[in-house]
């Protein structure tokens, strides 16, 4: 779907929840992001079943929202994309600090996730591998960003959005966490394998 096409898409859904409180483009929204929201959660926690049901839960918060009317534009978040992003991360967030306590925020974006479980499954399955294994490694602000950008695919604007950064302040972000990665995989023997995220 062609870039405009798809905002479009989205403006009027947005449109649609917040003024009439319209069923039918919740679910469009359903379909159009429950993949994206499945597989940023999934790679946070590393574990199928619950990413379905935090997945779920994202979705049924957003429900909630609209049906109390709550769901406007704002600093907060500015397209349903970013904002069902928002209450995925914090839902994640939750997730951690009610299965383990933590000290704070931070500490609970630390937890280690093994990511390497699902790398048969998918494009470029060594590189991958070789590339999450060293994901563990990073601060979470670098492991959130590259996350966000390769294997969701999202935007610079998106990720700002979500992070509530500029577009200047992840670009710098992004680029400080690649060479962070780069510097992990220096001595590894296998040449190239960093040219999947460049």
């Amino acid at each position: 779907m062609p870039e405009s096409t798809h905002l479009k898409n989205e403006k009027n859904l947005f449109l649609r929840l917040k003024k009439y409180q319209d069923k039918e483009a919740f679910l469009a929204a359903y379909d159009l992001y429950t993949d994206q929201i499945f597989r940023f959660i999934f790679f946070k926690i590393g574990n199928k079943e619950e990413a379905q049901d935090l997945t779920s839960a994202t979705f049924l918060k957003c429900w909630g929202y609209v049906q109390e009317g709550k769901l406007k534009s704002s600093d907060d978040y500015k397209s349903l994309k970013s904002f069902l992003y928002k209450i995925a991360r914090n839902l994640t967030i939750d997730y951690y600090r009610q299965s383990k306590p933590y000290s704070s925020l931070e500490e609970a974006e630390e937890t280690v996730v093994d990511f390497s479980s699902v790398a048969s499954d998918m494009d470029h399955a060594l590189e991958l591998e070789f590339i999450t294994s060293k994901l563990k490694e990073l601060k979470s602000e670098y492991r959130n960003i590259l996350v966000l950008k390769y294997i969701n695919e999202l935007s610079i604007k998106e990720i700002a959005d979500i992070l509530d950064k500029t577009s200047g302040n992840v670009r710098v972000t992004l680029y400080r966490a690649l060479e962070a990665l780069k510097n992990l995989t220096r001595d590894h023997d296998r040449e190239g394998t960093i040219t999947t995220i460049k």
